[in-house]
């Protein structure tokens, strides 16, 4: 990866020369949760919601951002200058997106080139934007006639959500440029969610319970949720609520051994062990992430008590199940797979920049391989919960229909649980069922996208 480091490493940057590093290593193929920490560290602690807004929003709205650029250079910059691209993208965020003053944003994006040692290309930088304040109708308006740059979603996305979606691609998109809002999981062995509202009402933060998940709630406004009430006592954790449902229709009961495959960061292991006394093997490939998941646990008191509770945390490869498999068939798994996380742009707007049309039939390889892997891990009778972060057919309900054929041609025995209120127990389900399971579509103020299917082994 080119850094882009005009002064030393350690030296404090400004928030927008650190974003247009961010954007850039995007742009070369890293994705902002790599990039992001080290700047954060670099700039002021004041400028770090600064940095964060402009750097997720000018990956959020890069493709209309990007075309406007590419309008305004009459001549493109080079290679080695793609680190001024970026910044131009991060300038005209500030005035199309954010609608900073012109003077003072400007002023302030055109700095960034001597603090990158390219000094240089100030005058072009700022020709450009300032043509930008001039011509705006007339450079903006040819946008709204391609919907690649009126929705800024790359045209792979686009043809494949108007295939798959045709009524829901349109709002799916309005939404992915929202920004999410902040759930919460109350912890239900530390009390009910109707008192965790109370507290927070007390320390005068405003929320209000989540639509479907029993134990979700949304909070007005982001916050340090390390300051919310409890939180180092483990009474509560951060969760989506679509994601929170996860350990709802599994439903693990006292006494079970369960799986939760791909399991970091720990989220819905931690949640399946909030519902029951049961033995949950959180395993996961890179051992950096399982950290997050002791962590967690940890936090929670998830550990292990005296009625039967216990997690065991393993990093290995699922599908190599002889390195760590000990032979005993579990009565039921989740498998969050991994995915193009198409449901969850909002909150990593990256992946607009990041993902390709050709990673959806390789992810979905992966899935199908790992639900191979899955189902021979469970016990005859068991229950396996299969759930991602997308909205692809290809990856969810594609991928359930051509699983099931393939046992009931092999004459296994195979059930695909239909998601309704009675298993629930939910007055309504959240988004639409479709042929293998129910697709969730984010909504605003509300869940991410998600998908998920139940099967049930005979």
């Amino acid at each position: 990866m080119k850094q882009l480091y005009g002064k030393a490493s350690s030296t404090q940057i400004s928030a927008r020369y650190a974003a247009t590093q961010a954007l850039f290593q995007v742009m070369s193929g890293q994705s902002l949760n790599q990039a992001l920490p080290p700047l954060e560290a670099r700039v002021s602690d004041d400028d770090r919601g600064f940095l964060r807004d402009l750097a997720l929003g000018s990956c959020r709205y890069f493709q209309r951002l990007n075309a406007i650029a590419k309008m305004l250079l009459k001549t493109p910059f080079g290679e080695e200058d793609q680190d001024l691209h970026a910044l131009m993208v991060i300038g005209l965020y500030q005035l199309e997106i954010q609608k900073k003053a012109p003077h003072a944003a400007v002023h302030a994006t055109v700095d960034v080139c001597e603090e990158m040692g390219k000094g240089y290309a100030k005058s072009v930088v700022n020709a450009c934007l300032r043509r930008y304040g001039r011509e705006y109708e007339s450079l903006t308006a040819p946008l709204e006639d391609n919907p690649v740059t009126a929705t800024s979603h790359p045209k792979w996305l686009l043809k494949m959500m108007k295939k798959a979606w045709p009524e829901h691609w349109a709002e799916v998109f309005t939404q992915n440029n929202q920004r999410p809002p902040l759930c919460l999981r109350v912890n239900q062995r530390h009390g009910s969610r109707e008192d965790y509202l109370q507290r927070l009402q007390q320390a005068g933060i405003e929320a209000h319970p989540a639509e479907f998940a029993p134990f979700g709630i949304y909070l007005a406004q982001s916050c340090d949720v390390t300051q919310l009430p409890g939180f180092e006592d483990g009474d509560v954790s951060v969760q989506d609520e679509a994601a929170q449902l996860a350990s709802l229709i599994l439903a693990p009961q006292p006494g079970e051994n369960i799986l939760d495959a791909c399991a970091a960061p720990g989220g819905k292991t931690c949640a399946l062990l909030e519902a029951a006394d049961c033995a949950v093997t959180a395993l996961d490939l890179e051992a950096s992430r399982l950290e997050r998941v002791e962590e967690n646990l940890e936090r929670l008191g998830l550990f292990g008590n005296d009625t039967g509770l216990s997690a065991s945390v393993v990093c290995a490869d699922m599908a190599n199940t002889d390195e760590w498999w000990e032979g005993q068939q579990y009565d039921a798994i989740l498998l969050d797979a991994p995915c193009s996380a198409s449901g969850v742009i909002r909150r990593h707007p990256d992946i607009k920049l990041l993902r390709r049309s050709a990673d959806i039939a390789q992810l979905a390889d992966v899935q199908a391989q790992l639900l191979n892997t899955a189902w021979d891990l469970l016990k005859p009778g068991g229950r396996l919960l299969y759930a991602t972060c997308s909205v692809l057919p290809q990856e969810n309900s594609d991928q359930i229909e051509r699983f099931m054929a393939d046992k009931l041609e092999a004459r296994q025995g195979i059930t695909l649980q239909a998601l309704n209120t009675q298993l629930t127990g939910l007055d309504k389900l959240p988004g639409v069922a479709c042929n293998a399971g129910q697709q969730l579509f984010p909504q605003e103020n509300g869940h991410d996208g998600f998908f998920y299917a139940l099967l049930v082994k005979g």
